[in-house]
């Protein structure tokens, strides 16, 4: 299925074998990366981190919850598959997925669907909101255009429940909203210090003001191996700091999370933007922005202290005008998701003194430029106290995709 800009097979969980330790060998055969071949010549995989893709998906018994699904990284031109984070993309196509191979129920003549999906790679919650056609099936036609994808489809809506310390436990793991990085010198450049936000919201991330890296890199592209590499060293860093690995050699065998991007004022002629971004996949530039981070970006530029949220062009006054605007509602803001939180109908909170401490905010909507246009994303918060965004909770946070099954049958591999 291409889903939202990424590509992926979809399996059913009874198609792999029962335990995932054990899903490396059909899956890298079937990608084509069972010998490492950059090409993927002797599978289906595209050649690229975004079109090696896995989903598992199966119905659930989690109550309110209709489907589970697993995502794998598929490694490209290594022998090598990768279970840390969520892929945003991908799982915007699971909801259509079940709808199409009948894991959920639909109605003929129902025009839309919420379908709850839980990620066991995060276990984190999500609600897909789908178009059905006149016999209860997913609506891939329509006239929403996904940057970095030319053909329209109908819009799928993704929202991220309670994003917050997807894998780290915490929104900011270490702490504080920008951190200090040690780099050691290399045989091409000399050891460096660098800040970089390190949040956890969808995936970890760890995001670097693109003026204090050029003069790391100078005038070297991001497309150069020397380019890449610092950013390597900048993001195994990152994730010790995060507690993702113990050392950075841990931290080099699971490219995959953190994940790293470098952030930018948008450019003058995207005057809806409030940042620009160039994340990186598996090691190499991103043709576009991974969903999770976008999700993960658009709560970052939400909060006061960080690195995207110093770069928005509304960062300081503007956008403290615009949050005290929000003003706290008496009433829960109605969102894509209810509560949807399994055995019970309220959102959690440490204790009721808190729970009565929390107010609520409109949805702000923020606009994230990439290589292929502007990506929405509507992010959704819950604060302490006063307007100011110093101490507050991330409800939920969503994207727009784009879906599309483009073949269905049997793949002939050898392990």
């Amino acid at each position: 299925m291409r889903s939202g800009t990424s590509k992926g097979i979809f399996f059913h969980r009874h198609q792999l074998p029962p335990h995932p330790e054990d899903w490396s060998a059909p899956l890298l055969a079937a990608m084509g990366s069972s010998c490492g071949d950059p090409r993927q010549i002797d599978g289906v995989g595209g050649g690229s981190s975004t079109t090696s893709k896995v989903a598992v998906v199966s119905p659930s018994k989690i109550p309110g919850v209709d489907v589970e699904y697993t995502f794998v990284q598929v490694a490209v031109g290594k022998n090598k598959i990768d279970l840390s984070g969520n892929c945003g993309n991908i799982a915007s196509g699971v909801g259509p997925f079940a709808v199409q191979e009948g894991l959920v129920k639909t109605t003929p003549g129902q025009k839309t669907l919420d379908v709850r999906v839980f990620n066991t790679n995060t276990s984190q919650h999500l609600v897909e909101t789908l178009e059905l056609d006149e016999m209860g099936q997913f609506q891939e036609e329509g006239d929403f255009q996904l940057p970095g994808v030319r053909e329209y489809g109908s819009k799928v809506q993704v929202a991220f429940k309670n994003p917050e310390g997807s894998l780290t436990g915490a929104l900011f793991p270490t702490g504080r909203k920008v951190d200090t990085l040690c780099v050691q010198s290399t045989s091409i450049f000399p050891a460096f210090t660098i800040e970089a936000t390190l949040i956890d919201a969808a995936n970890p991330f760890v995001f670097v003001d693109s003026t204090q890296l050029a003069g790391i890199v100078q005038n070297r592209p991001p497309e150069s191996q020397e380019y890449k590499d610092v950013i390597e060293e900048i993001r195994r860093i990152g994730a010790v700091m995060m507690g993702l690995a113990p050392d950075t050699m841990t931290a080099a065998a699971t490219q995959g999370t953190p994940k790293i991007a470098i952030v930018s004022r948008p450019e003058p002629a995207a005057s809806m933007a409030d940042i620009r971004v160039l994340s990186f996949s598996m090691g190499s530039p991103h043709s576009s922005l991974q969903l999770t981070g976008a999700v993960t970006l658009g709560a970052a530029i939400c909060i006061p202290g960080t690195i995207p949220h110093r770069l928005s062009p509304q960062s300081s006054k503007e956008r403290s005008k615009m949050q005290s605007a929000a003003l706290p509602t008496p009433e829960r803001t109605p969102s894509p998701l209810g509560s949807f939180e399994p055995g019970s109908d309220k959102p959690r909170y440490e204790n009721e003194a808190e729970a009565s401490d929390i107010l609520d905010c409109e949805p702000l909507a923020i606009h994230i430029e990439h290589g292929k246009g502007v990506m929405p994303v509507e992010v959704k918060m819950k604060r302490r106290g006063q307007p100011v965004y110093n101490n507050c909770k991330l409800e939920y946070c969503t994207v727009f995709r784009t879906v599309r099954r483009l073949f269905e049958g049997s793949i002939s591999y050898y392990c």
